[in-house]
């Protein structure tokens, strides 16, 4: 069995002071960064390219409690980096991206059963 290796993608703004600038900020330590998202990805799909959106999630449902919306969010990659080791088949993306606000369309997560249901389907309810 083959697996695909690890890529990091970080989704991070190009400038310092774009919007939001002051929300962004690292946890425990509360310092400012300009990092908008990051992604673990070990799939062989394609990589960001420039012009796509980074996604937005959020609960309308139940704010706070999970995710249960996307959308396309307002930032948008103006460029990617790629950078791999030459000893390691990881590798990390960096993705600069720009604020270019849209109007907000969610769409509804479709999710699975809860585990519970899952485990008692797969065993036969015993």
């Amino acid at each position: 069995m083959t697996t695909n290796p690890e890529t990091w993608i970080i989704y991070k703004a190009v400038s310092g002071d774009a919007p939001g600038w002051e929300d962004r900020q690292l946890l425990p330590s509360g310092s400012l960064t300009d990092i908008l998202a990051e992604e673990h990805d070990w799939s062989d799909g394609p990589l960001p390219q420039v012009g796509d959106r980074v996604r937005a999630y959020e609960n309308l449902d139940e704010p706070g409690n999970g995710i249960s919306h996307g959308r396309d969010g307002d930032w948008v990659v103006s460029k990617v980096q790629t950078f791999s080791s030459f000893d390691a088949s990881d590798r990390i993306v960096v993705c600069g991206c720009t604020y270019a606000p849209i109007t907000p369309q969610w769409e509804a997560i479709e999710r699975g059963a809860p585990i519970p249901e899952l485990v008692q389907t797969t065993s036969g309810g015993q």
